[in-house]
């Protein structure tokens, strides 16, 4: 499956210290409780390679797009790098205590897969961390947010803003165990949340 956004890409390298301004320390806050060896799905411009907390062992890095690909090789070239895409990645079953994805459950073309392919990655009783941006809970929020999405898509590097996430996550292998508004937003908020697979 092939991933390649090169010009949104360059933009949100560009544009990422504005991003922090506006969900840093949630990404901070979220991203302290990772332990052991973690992965982290579409790594991006490396943003969550920053900031993990200090029980993190070993970490590997998840991302196809290859504008982010050359970046993070420049800005991390000692952490290993796996370019195969979220919904079929090549990595060993249940070899992660922590997997992490930040905004990227919105433009992945099968969030179900990405989730079954999260849970895979997983050891029993590992953890997953998300900070991710939703389909809001007013139909009206929710309306105007579908109704921008084909747009949006097509210029924000495939993202969706009505992703139902909290469906896909009750939905999926994983247990969700805590599911929490951390910025509220008509157009885009942003939850956070703990999964785990439990055998």
């Amino acid at each position: 499956m092939y991933v390649n956004h090169p010009v949104f890409s360059r933009l949100y390298i560009w544009g990422q210290n504005y991003l922090e301004r506006a969900v840093g320390d949630v990404r901070m806050q979220q991203n302290a409780g990772a332990c052991g060896r973690t992965l982290i799905v579409g790594a991006g411009s490396g943003l969550d390679a920053a900031v993990l907390g200090p029980h993190v062992t070993e970490l590997v890095l998840l991302e196809p797009d290859p504008m982010f690909v050359a970046h993070l090789r420049r800005e991390h070239p000692d952490i290993r790098l796996v370019t195969s895409p979220a919904e079929h990645i090549e990595l060993e079953d249940q070899t992660f205590d922590t997997v992490i994805t930040s905004l990227v459950l919105c433009s992945v073309s099968d969030v179900a897969q990405v989730l079954r392919e999260i849970y895979r990655m997983l050891k029993p009783g590992g953890q997953y961390l998300f900070m991710e941006h939703v389909k809001h809970e007013t139909p009206l929020a929710g309306l105007i947010q579908t109704s921008l999405t084909p747009v949006w898509k097509h210029i924000a590097g495939g993202c969706r803003l009505n992703r139902d996430i909290k469906t896909e996550l009750n939905r999926s292998p994983l247990t969700l165990l805590r599911y929490e508004l951390a910025r509220p937003s008509y157009a885009i908020p942003i939850v956070t949340g703990q999964a785990s697979r439990q055998t």
